[in-house]
Formats: structure tokens, sequence, C-alpha cells
């Protein structure tokens, strides 16, 4: 009997020829990119200023739950501060943040906030850098 190989046969033992050189480069490859180490950053980089403002929010922001969103908002980013409801309507408070988290949360306050709210208005101070935290966590003020 003379041993013929099928189509089918030279498609698979082609393919297997193909991969194995693949498979074994992709492992090379990822192993050098592993033991390369990573430079160092300088000490510069490393250190995130810390932002702080007030603010106050105008439009629908009371008996829509904004009190908690925000504050849910505030812990999720990592945001100190503090926020309240006005006796003219509105809300207001005070965030502090490293700059990427305090960024994130002035774009929730201006453009998000609860969702049954409407955001009419949202005037925030003057941000300051500072050295240090001077909340500890997010809180929830009463009038």
């Amino acid at each position: 009997m003379s041993s013929k190989k099928t189509q089918t046969d030279l498609k698979s033992s082609k393919k297997i020829a193909e991969e194995e050189p693949k498979s074994t480069k992709n492992v090379t490859t990822q192993t050098t990119l592993e033991a390369k180490p990573k430079p160092a950053q300088p000490a510069a980089q490393l250190i995130q200023k810390i932002l702080d403002c007030q603010f106050e929010i105008f439009g629908i922001v009371q008996g829509v739950s904004f009190r908690m969103y925000t504050m849910r908002r505030a812990e999720k980013l990592g945001v100190r501060g503090w926020c309240m409801n006005t006796p003219r309507n509105t809300f207001t408070g005070q965030i502090q943040g490293y700059e990427p988290a305090f960024e994130a949360m002035r774009l929730w306050l201006e453009h998000t906030g609860s969702p049954t709210s409407r955001i009419d208005k949202c005037i925030f101070g003057t941000t300051n850098i500072l050295q240090e935290f001077t909340f500890d966590s997010f809180t929830i003020r009463n009038e």
C-alpha cells in the first residue's frame, strides 16, 4: 500500500508547521518584555497636586437625592470635602482631591448630578493648590 497524503492532510501539517514558530516567538517576546526593568521616574512626577474649590449649583437640586449621589461619587473618586442644601434652594459645598479625581468631580457636579436633578448653572470658586488635605472624608452637612 502506498501512503498518499490527501490535501486535507497536507493542509493540516502545513498549518502545524506555520503555528509552531509563531507561538515560540511570542513566548520569547513576552519573556523579553517582562524581563526589562522599568525606568525610574523622577520624584517630581510622582507628587500629585491637591486641588480645592468651593461650588454652588442652581436648578432642581433639592429633593432629588443630590447630596447622597454627590457623596457616593466623591467617595468613588477619592474626593474629600462637604456638601449641603441651602435656604436659597441651591446646593453648595467644597471639594478637595488629586487633580484627575478633582476634575472628574467638577465635571460630574456641572453636567451630571443625581438622576432626577436639573442643573441650570454651576459656579466654582477659585481653585487653590494645597500642601495637604484639610478634610478626612466627604460629608453631608445640615443647613
